[in-house]
């Protein structure tokens, strides 16, 4: 996601024959009118990629506290056709990530997908909470070659 510590698709060995965020796409997190959070409130979360012409995309979502870059919050699948909760095997791994599924590749129209997650806030004030998102552009050839990388984070204040 390109959180602290992490890198990315683009520099872990696999979608890595591009710079990270070199490509014509948009990723964005959109979380509507919210600007700060109360302690165990649920809120949507939509992760959204556009690029021209792609028919696949995909991304990976993570919340942390600021100070300590622990979970912050939980996440709740909300379309389980399309996203999952999967921990990294690797690194990092007591994080917890939201993620597309096979079928969650699939752009939703010819240049965009977009994919809704609830997160619930902490049930205690943990300070600033920043989301990391990474996105991968893909030109869908069966390979990992050839495809771009994206980061973007945004960052929740409690209120």
């Amino acid at each position: 996601t390109g959180a602290p510590g992490e890198g990315s698709c683009a520099t872990m060995g696999c979608h890595d024959d591009n710079s990270t965020n070199s490509g014509n796409a948009s990723l964005s997190i959109d979380m509507g009118s919210i600007t700060n959070y109360v302690p165990g409130q649920t809120y949507p979360i939509k992760v959204r990629m556009t690029e021209s012409a792609v028919e696949r995309f995909g991304f990976q979502l993570a919340a942390l506290v600021n100070g300590d870059t622990s979970n912050a919050g939980t996440f709740q699948i909300t379309d389980a056709v399309r996203t999952q909760i999967t921990q990294s095997q690797y690194q990092f791994q007591s994080r917890e990530y939201v993620t597309y599924t096979y079928n969650g590749t699939d752009a939703l129209s010819t240049g965009m997908s977009e994919w809704t997650v609830n997160w619930k806030a902490p049930s205690a004030n943990k300070g600033p909470v920043t989301f990391y998102a990474s996105g991968v552009s893909a030109n869908d050839d069966a390979s990992d070659k050839g495809d771009y990388v994206y980061t973007t984070n945004t960052v929740l204040q409690p209120q």
